[in-house]
C-alpha cells in the first residue's frame, strides 16, 4: 500500500499518490504544520494528534499555528515553534499587505495539517508551500482545490478522530487510551476518598450552549440530596454569568460549594482528581476528556457526537427534538455513570 492506507473515506490527488507511492517515509518528514484555531475545549482535544505526530514523523520539527483570540489553552509544549495569527479586530487595523503578510508566514513545509478548517487557515494554507496539504473539509470542492490530501468529515465521528485519520491514513496507528499530555484520572483519582467531588460548570463562549441559571440550580441541589456523600462543587469562570453567586442559598449546605475561577493547570489537576465532570459543550468538559474523567455532556444546541470521544466514561444527555434536557434526565446520566 506503500503509505496510502485507505480503499474509501478520503481523498489523494495524482500528485499526492505518485509522491507517497516513491518519496515518501515518515523518517524523511522534517517539517510539520499544525493549523488550529479555536477556544479551549478545541485546543485541548488536538493534543493526542500532536503527540502521535510526533511519534510518527520522529525527525520533523512541528510548527503549530494559532490565532491572536485564542491563545488560552493552545498546546505550544507539544510543539517546536509556534505561529501566532492575527485576530479579527487586529486584521481591521492592519493594510492589506500586512494582512498578505500575516496569512504567509507559515516557512516552506513539508506537511501542512489544516485542523481548523476556518477561512484564515485555508487562506494559510492556500498561500503556503507544502508538500502534502491536509484537511478535513466538510464541502467536498476543497479536494483537490486547496487539500491534496483529505479524510471525510461527519458530525456524527468525534473531530479528534477525524484528525487522528490523517495519520492513520498514511500507515500510523494511534496508541490506546489517547495520551493528552496532561495529568490523567486513571492515576490521580483516589477511590477511597470518603467524599469524592463531582465538578458542574456552566459556561460557554456561546451563552446558547448553557443551561438557564434556574435548571443548573436545580440540578445541584437534587444532586446533592440523592448524592449526599459526594461533593458537589460548581466551577466559576471568567465571564459575569459563570459567577455562582445565584447558588448562595445552597453552599450553605455542607456538600455544595462554589470554586473561584482557577488558573489552566490548577483547573487540569483539579478535574484529573474529581470523580465525575457535568458541563454543557464546552471547554471545561473537553479538559474532563483530555484527563479521561468521566463526564456527563449536556447537549442541546450543539451536535453532540462530533464532541463525544469513543473511549472513556463520557456520556450525552440529549433529546431527540433538541428540547433542553431536563433536570431528571441529567440527574439520572449522573447516576448511571456513578
Amino acid at each position: 500500500m506503500n503509505h496510502l492506507w485507505f480503499q474509501r473515506g478520503g481523498y489523494a490527488s495524482k500528485k499526492a499518490r505518485l509522491f507517497i507511492r516513491h518519496g515518501f517515509s515518515p523518517e524523511k518528514i522534517k517539517h510539520i504544520a499544525v493549523i488550529r484555531h479555536a477556544a479551549l475545549g478545541d485546543q485541548v482535544i488536538v493534543r493526542p494528534f500532536l503527540i502521535e505526530a510526533r511519534k510518527f514523523f520522529p525527525n520533523a520539527e512541528i510548527t503549530l499555528v494559532g490565532v491572536a483570540n485564542y491563545r488560552y489553552g493552545i498546546p505550544s509544549d507539544l510543539a517546536d515553534a509556534t505561529i501566532i495569527m492575527a485576530s479579527r479586530d487586529q486584521k481591521r487595523q492592519m493594510s492589506l499587505k500586512d494582512r498578505f503578510r500575516d496569512l504567509g508566514q507559515l516557512p516552506p513545509q513539508d506537511i501542512i495539517f489544516d485542523v481548523a478548517g476556518t477561512s484564515r487557515s485555508r487562506w494559510m494554507t492556500l498561500l503556503s508551500k507544502a508538500t502534502l496539504k491536509f484537511g478535513f473539509p466538510y464541502k467536498s470542492y476543497f479536494y483537490g482545490a486547496l487539500y491534496n490530501m483529505a479524510v471525510f468529515r461527519s458530525d456524527f465521528q468525534p473531530e479528534l478522530e477525524c484528525m487522528l485519520d490523517m495519520l492513520k491514513l498514511l500507515g500510523h496507528n494511534p496508541s490506546r487510551p489517547l495520551d493528552f499530555g496532561y495529568p490523567s484520572h486513571l492515576t490521580l483519582f483516589d477511590p477511597s476518598h470518603p467524599a469524592p467531588s463531582i465538578l458542574y460548570f456552566n459556561g460557554a463562549s456561546m451563552r446558547s450552549k448553557i443551561l438557564p441559571q434556574q435548571q443548573m440550580k436545580e440540578v445541584l441541589q437534587t444532586a446533592s440530596e440523592r448524592l449526599p456523600h459526594y461533593r458537589h462543587i460548581y466551577l466559576e469562570g471568567q465571564n459575569d454569568y459563570e459567577k455562582g453567586d445565584f447558588l448562595d442559598d445552597l453552599t450553605g449546605k455542607g456538600n455544595v460549594s462554589v470554586q473561584p475561577c482557577l488558573p489552566l493547570n490548577d483547573l487540569i489537576d483539579l478535574i484529573a482528581r474529581a470523580r465525575l465532570v457535568v458541563s454543557p459543550d464546552t471547554g471545561v468538559r473537553n479538559v474532563a476528556v483530555s484527563t479521561h474523567t468521566p463526564s456527563v455532556g449536556i447537549f442541546y444546541s450543539t451536535v453532540p457526537h462530533r464532541y463525544t470521544p469513543l473511549d472513556g466514561h463520557h456520556h450525552i444527555v440529549m433529546t431527540a427534538n433538541g428540547a433542553i434536557p431536563s433536570t431528571d434526565q441529567i440527574v439520572g446520566a449522573i447516576q448511571t455513570v456513578l
